[in-house]
C-alpha cells in the first residue's frame, strides 16, 4: 500500500510542469532509493543525505548537459551504506554534479572523506539504469565516521561471522562515540544484541535492540523477529554449538559456565 502511495505520489509529481519539479519543496529519500528506482525519480527535485567520498572525473558516455567545462564530478556513499562492509564500501557513487558557477563550489573543494552532507538534486538523466543528479545545492550535516570506527565495525563484525561473541563486543563497545551517525550507531546496538542474545544474556541484549529499533527510520523484522525471541524464548537463541578450545575464561559464553558447574558440584549428602 505504501509503495503504491509513494509510486502515485512520483506520478503525480513527473507530471508538474519543469518549473515547478525544480524549485518547489524537493521529495525526502535516500540515494539507495534514487539508485533502484532511476525512472521513477527522473526529472524530480530530491533530498537525501551522502558520506562524501571524492571528487571524480566522470567524462559523457552519451550526451547530457555534465561537461567537464561546467561542472565538478564527485562521488558519494549513501547515509545509510554500511561502508565497513568491503562490498557496500566498494560501491560507491559517481553520478553526481555541481555547476562550477556555483557558489559553493569551493565548498565542495574543500570537503573531507566520510563527511556528511544533506544534496539537494534533480535526476537529470538517466542511463544504464543509472541516475544523473545535478545537485542544486548541499549543506554539511552533523557527525561523520572515522576509520578508528570503521575499524571497530568491521573487526566486530568479522569477529561475530567466527562466533566469538565476547570479543566481537569488546570491538562493538569501542565504536560509538561522539558524532557517530545514525546508522552506523543502530548496526552497533543490533550487533552488539545479537552477541548478547546468543551468550544467553537477553535482558541485556532486549536494551540494545530495542535501542537499534529506536535509531532505525522505518521498522526492521530482523530486529523485531529477535526482541520477541529474546522475550519469550531466549534459551532457542544461544549459541551452544561455540568451540570455546582456546578461549580465555572471561570469553565463555555465560550459559557454559553454569553447564560446566553441574558437572563440578558436590555430591549431596542425600545420596551418600
Amino acid at each position: 500500500m505504501r509503495t503504491a502511495l509513494f509510486v502515485s505520489f512520483l506520478l503525480s509529481t513527473a507530471a508538474l510542469p519543469a518549473q515547478d519539479r525544480e524549485f518547489g519543496t524537493p521529495v525526502v529519500t535516500t540515494l539507495a532509493q534514487v539508485r533502484a528506482e532511476p525512472e521513477a525519480y527522473k526529472n524530480v527535485k530530491v533530498t537525501f543525505k551522502v558520506q562524501f567520498t571524492s571528487l571524480g572525473r566522470i567524462t559523457n558516455p552519451f550526451f547530457t548537459k555534465f561537461t567537464p567545462t561546467d561542472f565538478a564530478n564527485f562521488y558519494a556513499w549513501a547515509d545509510e551504506q554500511p561502508i565497513w562492509q568491503e562490498k557496500s564500501y566498494n560501491d560507491v557513487f559517481g553520478m553526481l554534479f555541481l555547476s562550477k558557477s556555483h557558489a559553493r563550489l569551493e565548498e565542495l573543494y574543500s570537503l573531507r572523506l566520510y563527511q556528511r552532507i544533506t544534496v539537494i538534486g534533480i535526476i537529470r538523466n538517466t542511463f544504464q539504469n543509472q541516475p544523473w543528479i545535478e545537485v542544486t545545492d548541499f549543506e554539511v550535516a552533523p557527525g561523520q565516521l572515522y576509520t578508528v570506527v570503521l575499524t571497530h565495525l568491521y573487526r566486530g563484525e568479522k569477529l561475530m561471522e567466527q562466533r566469538l561473541w565476547q570479543r566481537a563486543i569488546a570491538e562493538l563497545s569501542l565504536a560509538p562515540g561522539a558524532g557517530v551517525p545514525q546508522p552506523a550507531l543502530r548496526a552497533v546496538h543490533k550487533n552488539l544484541g545479537v552477541c548478547l542474545l546468543r551468550m544467553g544474556e537477553a535482558q541485556a541484549a532486549i536494551g540494545y535492540l530495542e535501542s537499534a529499533t529506536q535509531l532505525g527510520n522505518g521498522q526492521d523484522m530482523e530486529i523485531e523477529n529477535l526482541i520477541a525471541m529474546a522475550k519469550s524464548q531466549p534459551e532457542q537463541a544461544i549459541d551452544r554449538t561455540v568451540d570455546s578450545r582456546g578461549l580465555k575464561e572471561s570469553e565463555r559464553p555465560m550459559w557454559e559456565a553454569f553447564d560446566g558447574d553441574k558437572g563440578r558440584r558436590p555430591a549431596s549428602k542425600l545420596t551418600r
